[in-house]
């Protein structure tokens, strides 16, 4: 048996856990450790729970908070761990069953805009520890109360940004470090973050700058070749519209000598029209001649012959 020290001022017994798991039972004094029960409502998980704030009210105010309470009044409700040191004001919300999530969100939202600079969600290890500011507790009746985290904590990867740990890590370490502003709550992309060192933050800060520094070198180097490429099409629409522009005037001046060869063409038909009612005439002409020159040869030899007639009469 040991006591801690409620809000209130009482003292409360908590029971040692077993030290031999498989000799331990689960009652109404919580679960055996290593049973990680995660049913809503659950007696012993409540027990667990209680246990927990408690212990966490002990290495709050060992590793340096100046006020620690637990189911205390804040904000629209009850919180279950508000610490405070200097101007720091911080949140502990334990969760034995999974959270829901747009509740949890929800409450993280409101408590930040009633004062709270910090937040942290301690629940079974999920998806949702990579959405929240939360930590995912490997067994909320650890043996010895030496409690774990096993999601929610970022450690510095080979290319120098944060990644998930793949390790455990101590709860009793993280209070501290997190009391001793050395552990910070950041954001890994737009929708996912986590718990990681200031160290951790600063490393993946510098290569995330150095990252933006290449895009921004990148994407100057993209403007550069668009604007280039934009120059070089408004230098092919340009030249097209000139070629476009010959083109049509070359069109309109095959079309004017179309128009002139037609008429050309009328003329020459006109003129062999004419040509040939001339010749027509002509032969008409020629053919008249020849015959009066006939009618003329006839009448002279008729005339010849009659004179021929006359002397041989005489």
């Amino acid at each position: 048996m040991r006591r801690v020290e409620s809000p209130r001022g009482e003292s409360v017994a908590l029971a040692d856990p077993h030290p031999n798991p498989k000799a331990a039972k689960a009652d109404s004094r919580g679960h055996a450790p290593g049973d990680r029960c995660r049913e809503p409502g659950c007696a012993d998980c409540r027990w667990d729970v209680q246990r927990l704030k408690f212990w966490l009210r002990g290495r709050l105010l060992a590793a340096g908070a100046e006020d620690v309470q637990v189911d205390a009044a804040f904000g629209p409700g009850t919180v279950d761990i508000l610490w405070r040191r200097g101007d720091r004001v911080c949140v502990i919300e334990v969760s034995s069953a999974a959270p829901e999530f747009e509740r949890a969100r929800h409450l993280t939202t409101v408590l930040r805009d009633t004062g709270c600079g910090e937040v942290v969600w301690m629940t079974p290890p999920g998806w949702w520890t990579a959405q929240l500011p939360a930590l995912g507790i490997d067994d909320f009746a650890a043996g010895g109360c030496e409690y774990r985290a096993v999601g929610g904590i970022l450690a510095t990867g080979p290319g120098g940004v944060v990644s998930p740990r793949q390790t455990a890590y101590e709860l009793r370490d993280f209070i501290s470090e997190w009391v001793g502003d050395q552990l910070a709550y950041g954001y890994r992309d737009e929708h996912t973050g986590g718990w990681a060192s200031v160290a951790d933050w600063e490393r993946h800060t510098r290569t995330q700058a150095a990252v933006i520094a290449r895009q921004r070198h990148e994407l100057q180097n993209q403007r550069t070749a668009l604007a280039l490429a934009r120059k070089a099409t408004r230098d092919k629409s340009k030249q097209l519209l000139r070629l476009t522009h010959r083109l049509e005037r070359a069109e309109q001046a095959g079309q004017d000598q179309a128009d002139d060869l037609a008429q050309v063409r009328r003329r020459l038909a006109d003129h062999n029209r004419v040509d040939a009612t001339l010749r027509l005439t002509v032969a008409g002409q020629k053919a008249a001649l020849v015959h009066w020159q006939l009618i003329s040869w006839f009448a002279l030899l008729i005339i010849v012959t009659f004179i021929a007639a006359g002397l041989v009469l005489k």
